[in-house]
């Protein structure tokens, strides 16, 4: 799709400007009051850079649902007519609007105002274009017009709403410079819009994912507020119903030793419902978002975290006769604060089994692939709209540098993304990293000192 590449073209330059700043910023060479200053106004340039990041991202999954949506449908109805009308006036709108930061675009100097200017008329430019499609499609259905209607409704009406809060927060920079000097207001309200925004519709402003001693640390920082709710969760499940306190931070702390699967499907039952939190709050029983005392909103992965540990550790499926039976292992980990982790069928079972017990459907499958065939796999996993849990042995995170921050054990992650140059980006402990399939330990396991060096992936289907 035109739309899509387009887009996709857009999130590349992006992804430039943002590390272009961040170089930039980061120069410990430069030391001056106006530096700082400028360093400031660099970091709010971040946040709109984020914010069109995130509004890109959200249109391409859209356009995602709108393909499938319309796919071959045979649509019917005096309506028709109506929609192919409105096809076309969004059509002109949008090309007018296309036009005007084009003839912005003519006279803008500010390069950060122009690369914004070229943005929007780029963005303006798709629609257009999916309106056109949209007519073209329209025309030929004459069967479940409605239906089809009822599911894109609510398309690009989110990435609309974060455009919105973009265009505030370049008319809240423009206008805090006073006297040739960037005048930052700690207090401005478009900072956390956008990105309590952006929060809500993908991964992004310091959220990088579960992190498996989240619990733990919160169970010892000790506030009553999250002791209780943590007491009450854990005891709502029959095996740890009457854990003592001692029992409970030990059951926390097995989950930090052994919990990287459960924390490779939280994020991916997070990333599925973001746009859906009162979906997520009618199925899971609590709130996915929280907001702290500063008012910015955060996910509470903790709370899924527990809960699907609690409900998934150590169970296991059996056969008795022609049967099967779920039962629970109470000898499969190694102590009371040490757990054997999970194996890929381990996962497949467990997570399939919690979703059903909220009467969700999720496939996980285990793909066979060599090791120089898993960047590609992943990207016709994030191509068919799947998720992607990969796992190692050992551990070969880089940072975004390509510098190592982990390098023994093995480990399960979430896949988050996919690099040019062709590393998986990960999410782990609560950070963003990467791994490069090309690594020696995996094209040649055999060398590898353990022996049993691996590199696996395992598709996660809604």
């Amino acid at each position: 799709m035109r739309a899509s590449s387009r887009i996709e073209e857009d999130q590349r330059v992006l992804e430039i400007i943002g590390k272009s700043i961040d170089s930039f910023a980061g120069d410990l060479e430069i030391k001056s009051e106006s530096f700082e200053a400028l360093k400031q106004q660099l970091s709010d340039y971040h946040i709109i850079i984020e914010a069109m990041q995130i509004a890109n991202a959200t249109d391409m999954a859209d356009f995602k649902v709108l393909g499938g949506g319309v796919g071959d449908e045979i649509l019917d109805g005096e309506t028709i007519f109506a929609q192919m009308e409105n096809s076309l006036k969004m059509k002109e709108s949008y090309l007018a609007s296309e036009e005007i930061y084009r003839r912005k675009m003519q006279t803008e100097e500010n390069v950060l105002f122009y690369i914004y200017y070229c943005w929007k008329a780029g963005q303006y430019e798709a629609l257009a274009n999916n309106s056109q499609r949209l007519y073209e499609e329209w025309r030929e259905k004459t069967e479940r017009f409605d239906r089809i209607v009822a599911e894109t409704n609510g398309l690009f009406a989110d990435s609309e709403g974060i455009r919105v809060l973009i265009q505030k927060g370049q008319t809240e920079i423009a206008g805090a410079f006073r006297q040739g000097v960037y005048i930052f207001n700690g207090d401005d309200q478009w900072r956390r819009q956008i990105m309590n925004a952006g929060m809500r519709l993908a991964m992004g402003y310091d959220d990088r994912g579960g992190d498996q001693n989240g619990p733990y640390t919160l169970w010892q920082r000790g506030l009553d507020s999250d002791r209780n709710y943590m007491r009450e969760l854990i005891h709502s499940y029959e095996e740890y119903a009457e854990y003592s306190d001692k029992e409970i931070e030990e059951f926390l702390r097995k989950l930090n030793s052994e919990g990287c699967g459960y924390v490779a499907f939280a994020n991916i039952v997070v990333d599925e419902y973001r746009r859906k939190e009162e979906e997520f709050r009618q199925i899971f029983g609590f709130p996915l978002f929280l907001e702290n005392v500063n008012g910015y909103n955060y996910v509470d992965y903790n709370r899924l975290i527990i809960d699907l540990y609690c409900a998934s550790d150590n169970h296991k499926e059996v056969k008795v006769m022609w049967r099967e039976y779920d039962i629970y292992d109470e000898n499969e980990d190694i102590s009371s604060t040490n757990g054997r982790g999970t194996t890929p069928e381990d996962r497949i079972y467990r997570f399939e089994r919690y979703m059903r017990e909220h009467d969700i459907s999720v496939k996980i499958e285990n793909i066979e692939c060599k090791q120089d065939e898993v960047y590609q796999r992943c990207k016709d996993e994030e191509k068919s709209g799947n998720r992607v849990i990969i796992s190692t042995c050992p551990v070969r995170l880089e940072d975004k540098e390509g510098e190592p921050v982990q390098t023994d054990g093995g480990h399960a992650m979430t896949v988050t993304g996919l690099t040019d140059d062709g590393r998986i980006e990960v999410s782990s402990w609560g950070e963003k990293y990467y791994i490069s399939p090309e690594d020696s330990d995996y094209a040649a396991p055999e060398k590898n000192r353990a022996g049993n060096a691996y590199i696996r992936i395992q598709s996660v289907q809604f």
